[in-house]
């Protein structure tokens, strides 16, 4: 069948083994450097892409592609192919990531034809829940494109996040006309020569969904210039394209950026839910897309690497049901053997299993549905929590108004995070950050690797459990830091005792001191030895800033700093030991790291 992705042998001249990774085929060849398929050391699948020599020996692009993998690495996993390792010294430049089992969107369009209905509508919110996690790590695309979304069993796959930018430092040095991205995806301020920025990705966005919901580009031309000019002053071509969809699309498809809806406000409108949250969404997508396609009479038969399934590295179970892999990253790499799109007639014999196209319809109800069915049961359930807890605390709950800005999930050990412990997991989540603190260390504070301008009103959240120490060991979040260390630290503290026994709001003040702004002497809602909810909010308030403190949604500390409050500045996680005494070091388990710019 056309548009099939197969694994070819390893040529004369390819590495074998790439730190952990032995290679075992390749996938294909892209403008940054080969892609190749790789057994890790525990037999799970990914995706190695080795970069070209010629870019590799340009410093300034060794630069920046370390700095944009070290990005990547933040993006949490939500309808993305993570970046699970690197080599960023010596040589070969190479990126793992996860190995997604699937056709591309361009190869099963190509194939199957237009989607419709329900396909395009979980198309559509995958990849903006995919923009979504990728933008609130701060990371740009740049390149998205049908060949950058993998049609994975479990759901759309966005891949090359981010890594594209690197070309930029090199792109006026060496290579004099060449650009960026793909012309027919790229929106009118990049083909002007602005920096590339997320309102351009929402742009890419309405164009991926006009071409998966009408077979072609939206603004299709013969000619690339011609293209440009398309963008730059038509209107799109989306005739064919479901109406429940079209509004949506022009308007990500709007020639001034500002006019464009940001990628949070995308997966809003989608779903029919004010902030709509990515990890619930995501998992709704991977529940209700259709079942993973079924293999055509040339798959059966294998590539030439691999002649019978045994030879065929194992898929690696993906929670939940399933497979999930890695993909390449780089232009025109896209991948992923195995498994292309049914070929006709294939879906009544395989149960009407594969990503529908044109020919072939399901009767799932609209994704939009489903998620409002799983939204109005979580919101029946908040509804009466918010009232148990009015009705025993008379404390409301954590701002439900937010718009995300920064994950992380603790997934990659190098995502920025410095100084303590990584936990390692299974291969698909690494476990989490563990600090320690006592002895000469009474205090640990690890800011987030956030690198821009924190807002002036601000959530705080992780997750957190004591795994040793003593009951007086403190540990818990803090906001609003400086510059300073140590006796020179500046910030707000939200600290809980391990025991449970008291909650406390602090500010430091560098040289000013230290002040208690709230000390309780309980923790409500606090589990003692379990996995905590940990919530914190600074927020600007006039003059003043206004401190709140949650374990597992229930308010336990508050307070309120009038008196010369701290500017607004990084945030991150927290263990303290102040008192002496037995015990040994205060030692905590974080994950899932989070802030958020609070909106209402």
């Amino acid at each position: 069948m056309s548009g099939q992705i197969t694994v070819s042998p390893l040529q004369k001249g390819d590495p074998e083994q790439l730190g952990s990774y032995r290679l075992v085929g390749r996938i294909g060849r892209g403008g940054m450097g080969t892609v190749y398929l790789a057994e890790s050391g525990h037999g799970e699948r990914a995706a190695v892409k080795v970069i070209n020599l010629d870019l590799a020996h340009d410093d300034a692009f060794r630069l920046r592609f370390r700095r944009e993998v070290e990005s990547a690495r933040r993006v949490r996993r939500f309808c993305t192919a993570p970046v699970l390792d690197a080599q960023l010294e010596g040589e070969p430049l190479y990126i793992v990531t996860e190995y997604v089992d699937g056709p591309n969107l361009d190869q099963f369009i190509r194939t199957s034809g237009p989607m419709r209905g329900s396909s395009l509508e979980h198309l559509a919110v995958g990849v903006a829940t995919a923009l979504t996690a990728i933008h609130g790590a701060g990371v740009i695309h740049r390149d998205l494109k049908p060949a950058n979304v993998l049609l994975s069993s479990v759901g759309p796959r966005v891949i090359d996040f981010g890594i594209a930018r690197a070309l930029d430092s090199v792109a006026e040095a060496t290579r004099t006309g060449q650009f960026v991205g793909t012309p027919a995806y790229m929106a009118p301020e990049v083909i002007e020569g602005k920096p590339a920025a997320a309102a351009s990705d929402v742009f890419a966005w309405g164009c991926v969904v006009a071409y998966a919901g009408t077979g072609q580009a939206p603004f299709a031309a013969p000619t690339v210039p011609a293209v440009m000019y398309q963008i730059l002053h038509a209107e799109p071509a989306l005739d064919g394209i479901d109406p429940a969809l079209r509004e949506l699309v022009e308007q990500a498809l709007a020639k001034d950026p500002a006019r464009r809806p940001t990628a949070q406000e995308l997966l809003d409108r989608l779903v029919g839910h004010d902030h709509a949250d990515t990890a619930q969404v995501a998992e709704t997508v991977r529940r209700t897309w259709p079942n993973e396609p079924a293999p055509t009479a040339a798959m059966a038969q294998g590539p030439p690497a691999y002649r019978t399934r045994q030879d065929i590295p194992p898929t690696v179970p993906y929670p939940g049901g399933g497979q999930v892999g890695a993909p390449p990253m780089g232009p025109g790499a896209g991948h992923g053997p195995g498994r292309g799109p049914a070929p006709a007639g294939a879906a009544g014999a395989a149960g009407g299993a594969g990503p529908p196209g044109a020919a072939r319809q399901t009767s799932r109800p609209p994704l939009r549905q489903i998620v409002l069915g799983v939204v109005g049961v979580t919101v029946a359930a908040v509804v009466i929590g918010a009232l148990v807890v009015f009705m025993t605390k008379g404390r409301g709950g954590p701002p439900d108004q937010t718009s995300s800005i920064f994950d992380d999930d603790f997934s990659n050990t190098s995502s920025g995070w410095s100084g303590s412990t990584w936990i390692s997991g299974n291969g698909y989540y690494q476990g989490g950050y563990r600090i320690d603190a006592g002895g000469i260390t009474p205090s640990r504070w690890e800011a987030s690797p956030y690198e821009q301008k924190v807002p002036e009103r601000v959530l705080v959240t992780a997750d957190a459990r004591t795994l040793g120490g003593p009951d007086y060991g403190q540990f818990g979040l803090f906001c609003r830091a400086g510059e300073g260390s140590g006796s020179q630290a500046t910030m707000y503290e939200f600290l809980v005792r391990a025991d449970g026994k008291g909650t406390l709001i602090r500010k430091r003040a560098g040289q000013s001191g230290s002040k208690e702004l709230a000390n309780e002497t309980s923790a409500p809602g606090f589990e003692k030895g379990g996995q905590n909810h940990l919530q914190a909010a600074c927020e600007q308030d006039g003059g003043q800033v206004r401190l709140r403190f949650w374990f597992n949604g229930r308010l336990a500390a508050s307070a309120t700093d009038a008196d010369r409050p701290l500017p607004t500045g990084n945030a991150g996680l927290i263990v303290a030991q102040q008192n002496g005494g037995s015990g040994g070091d205060s030692r905590v388990h974080f994950d899932n790291f989070h802030m958020a710019n609070i909106t209402g």
